[in-house]
């Protein structure tokens, strides 16, 4: 908790920007079988409490799963979530899904990512392609 309240004092307070942080250790990996990326299994997991809830945080998933606690967790918390997905068009499709399940003012929308793509193959990258459709439907 020391290093991120460190970064959002600098951040949030002097600099006067938004602060996102990725969520996977701040999820108790030894309550939550999310395996040893997605979540934290040597103690950060206590910090969620200790950090301010101003920080929008994103959970990223890249497997799929019919449901994706992390999310709840973060809103319950007081946080803003944007939560994060990668290269599997089916675990994109199924956080997106999940993700509008939670809709309120907590849920901010969905994040691509699109690690190791080269920027000119982004907008034919499949999981954005079919993410963006699905997000266009009611």
């Amino acid at each position: 908790a020391d290093a991120v309240n460190k970064l959002h004092a600098h951040l949030v307070r002097k600099r006067h920007v938004e602060m996102l942080m990725w969520g996977d250790r701040l999820i108790d990996g030894k309550k939550y079988d999310l395996g040893e990326w997605e979540a934290a299994t040597n103690g950060t997991a206590a910090a969620i409490d200790l950090i301010p809830k101003d920080i929008i945080v994103c959970p990223w998933h890249y497997e799929a799963r019919e449901t994706y606690p992390s999310i709840p967790i973060f809103i319950d918390k007081g946080f803003r979530v944007l939560p994060a997905g990668w290269k599997d068009v089916e675990a994109t499709k199924a956080l997106i899904r999940f993700s509008r399940q939670q809709a309120g003012p907590k849920m901010l929308g969905y994040m691509f990512t699109t690690w190791g793509v080269k920027k000119d193959a982004v907008v034919e990258f499949p999981p954005l392609v079919e993410g963006l459709t699905l997000l266009r439907e009611k």
